[in-house]
């Protein structure tokens, strides 16, 4: 183990020489901090376990923690499957390094982190703020013991509590910055409360086709606002249940109603789903949107989509004279609503993500493009309100009649860009990394 020191100098130089920790700070930081502390075991993708207590895998255990990998810690049966799927990891150094970076932290400020997993992230982050500056929540319980006593073997003592990550800390607010390392669809109405007005916070907000950074400043008393990033998430989400890897809890489930299946044809390739840009804006646009994936039938290859609340679609890949054959059904037609997405993105000029802004308040948010002039917003359906309601802590409501969406930004001197009424799901308490 006496080796671990040149592989973390080895780390750090790579991530460096790949543009990441441009601040010596951040780079002391890792290169102090020994991730294999905090990842002991972890397991490949066949679900074989490397142990660094293991003399034969010592070697194996240790190279793997000191590269640029992602490493998964955890792993849970999906209830209603034979699955295993993952609970927990420690997140791919690089991409660690560069959610740090944009959350642009200063010294003496406090930052809380959603999502304490292994503990690494928060020694980091203990190691550049002081112990005192950090305070850090997840899930499970385990968890949250065995990164504290990682930590203490390390002299770090911050805050950490095990409980629900949608409710942040409300003891320990306000804080100047929050880093979320786990996906939410829509931004906990807790995160806005407990951050300082001029504080940010960096997440992935995510849904179950598209995954996207984002960072966010609170401008006023309720209010955050500021750009997608380029780069994916694609953490873990934000769950309601330790031992149960689903978002939602229960059991997996992904039946399709074939009763009232329409057929048709249409324009739309089913290849532009696999354009990421594309899918940022269908998952905006659609947030329930569940799955797609591809599968063959009877020789015949398909794209298949399916929703939370049932809704699915089929569509041929092979196009006869230009079109393609769709069979859709459930309670709506989630193939219509692709092509509209689809049609919207064409009269935007097909931006690429990171031209997409957002505006979030605790019942509302708004999806903006660039400073054009532009303006334009989908009605909000009756479910979609209920569930941005709920993702703030209100109540249902029935649906009412669309608003002129105002300004994004107030007293701001630009005018406000292409604005999107964006239909958010309700958020899922808790949190895992």
């Amino acid at each position: 183990m006496n080796d671990w020191h040149t592989r973390a100098r080895a780390l750090v130089a790579c991530l460096a020489e790949r543009g990441y920790l441009a601040d010596p700070r951040w780079q002391a930081a890792f290169e102090a901090v020994p991730r294999h502390v905090f990842v002991p075991r972890f397991y490949l993708d066949d679900e074989t376990l490397i142990d660094g207590d293991d003399p034969a895998q010592e070697r194996k255990w240790l190279d793997a923690v000191y590269r640029d990998d992602a490493l998964v810690t955890q792993l849970a049966a999906v209830p209603g499957t034979d699955l295993m799927w993952a609970t927990s990891s420690s997140t791919m150094p690089s991409l660690m390094a560069y959610m740090l970076d944009l959350l642009d932290v200063q010294d003496g400020q406090r930052v809380l982190e959603i999502g304490t997993g292994t503990g690494y992230n928060a020694a980091i982050l203990c190691h550049r703020l002081g112990d005192m500056n950090v305070a850090s929540i997840d899930l499970h319980p385990d968890l949250v013991d065995s990164a504290r006593g990682w930590l203490a073997q390390l002299g770090y003592w911050p805050c950490l509590a095990a409980g629900d990550g949608a409710e942040g800390m409300p003891d320990r607010a306000p804080f100047d910055r929050i880093l979320a390392t786990c996906a939410v669809p829509a931004l906990p109405a807790a995160w806005i409360s407990q951050l300082r007005t001029g504080g940010l916070v960096v997440t992935d907000l995510r849904g179950g086709i598209s995954s996207s950074l984002a960072a966010l400043r609170k401008i006023d008393v309720d209010t955050v606002e500021g750009h997608f990033l380029p780069a994916p998430g694609h953490f873990m989400w934000l769950r309601a249940q330790p031992g149960n890897p689903l978002r939602t809890g229960g059991d997996y489930g992904n039946v399709i109603d074939r009763d009232g299946a329409e057929q048709r044809m249409a324009a739309l390739d089913p290849a532009s789903l696999s354009n990421p840009d594309f899918r940022f804006l269908l998952q905006r646009h659609e947030p329930d949107l569940r799955s797609i994936w591809r599968t063959v039938r009877d020789g015949v290859e398909l794209v298949c989509l399916t929703t939370d609340d049932g809704a699915w679609a089929e569509v041929e890949t092979r196009p006869y004279a230009g079109q393609y054959t769709v069979t859709q059904g459930g309670p709506r037609r989630i193939w219509d609503r692709a092509e509209r997405a689809a049609d919207l993105w064409a009269e935007l000029g097909r931006p690429a993500r990171d031209r997409f802004g957002l505006t979030a308040t605790p019942t509302r948010h708004d999806l903006w493009l660039d400073d054009d002039g532009r303006r334009l917003w989908i009605p909000p359906a009756e479910e979609s309100e209920r569930s941005v309601r709920r993702a703030s802590g209100g109540g249902s409501s029935t649906n009412s009649p669309a608003r002129a969406i105002s300004p994004h930004r107030s007293g701001s001197t630009r005018s406000p860009p292409c604005l999107i009424r964006e239909r958010l799901p309700c958020h899922q308490p808790s949190a895992v990394r």
